[in-house]
C-alpha cells in the first residue's frame, strides 16, 4: 500500500520530512522530540512526515522497500559541529561520500544502535535509496546529556526550526510538482 499522507487524498507523496535524533538526550533529541509537531502540522498534499528513528540499517531498507520513490527529503536535527550552541543552520547535503572504509565503520556504528544523521545520510546514499535532493534544518547543541529538557538557547528555537521545516518542505513540494 502506498505511504500516504493522512490528510492527503494524493497516493505518491513527492517530498520526506522527519525529526531524527535519540531520545532523552537533551538538545541532541531535537529533531526526535520536534518530530511529533511535525506529524500533527498540516501539510499539503504532496508532504508525508515519517519517523525514522529505527536507525540507519532498518531505513536503508524501509526506503528500499517504500513503493514510494520520494523525490526531496527535509531533515531537522541536532549535531554538533563546532557552531556557537543554539545556531540553527539550513543546508543542502552536498553527498561527500567517504571512501569504502568509512563507509563500512558507518554500517558497523549502525548495526551497533548509534543513530547519528551523518550514518543515516551516508549509508542510505551508499545504497542508492536517498532522494536526491536532501535538505538539513539542523541546531548546533548546548547539552549532550542524559534528560529531557533542551537547553534555554536550544529552546528558544523550536518554533524557528519548525516553520523553517514548513517552509523548506512546502516549498520544495511545490518545486516537485
Amino acid at each position: 500500500m502506498p505511504i500516504q499522507n493522512p490528510k492527503s487524498k494524493i497516493q505518491n507523496p513527492k517530498v520526506l520530512v522527519s525529526g531524527i535524533g535519540y531520545t532523552n538526550l537533551s538538545d541532541l533529541s531535537f529533531g526526535r522530540v520536534l518530530l511529533d509537531d511535525l506529524e500533527r502540522m498540516s501539510w499539503s498534499e504532496h508532504v508525508h512526515v515519517e519517523d525514522l528513528n529505527f536507525g540507519p540499517i532498518m531505513i536503508y531498507q524501509w526506503f528500499e522497500e517504500s513503493p514510494v520513490k520520494f523525490e526531496r527529503m527535509v531533515l531537522l536535527s541536532a549535531a554538533k559541529r563546532g557552531r556557537e550552541p543554539g545556531t540553527l543552520e539550513v543546508y543542502r547535503w552536498d553527498n561527500p561520500q567517504p571512501d569504502a572504509a568509512e563507509i563500512q565503520l558507518r554500517i558497523e556504528e549502525a548495526v551497533t544502535g548509534v543513530m547519528s544523521l551523518d550514518n543515516l545520510l551516508i549509508i542510505c546514499r551508499h545504497f542508492g535509496v536517498l532522494p536526491e535532493e536532501v535538505t538539513i534544518v539542523e541546531i548546533e547543541p548546548q547539552k549532550d546529556d542524559w534528560g529531557m529538557e533542551f537547553s534555554p538557547v536550544v529552546a528558544a528555537k523550536v518554533g524557528e526550526a519548525l516553520e523553517t521545516v514548513r517552509a523548506i518542505a512546502e516549498q520544495e513540494s511545490r518545486n516537485a510538482e
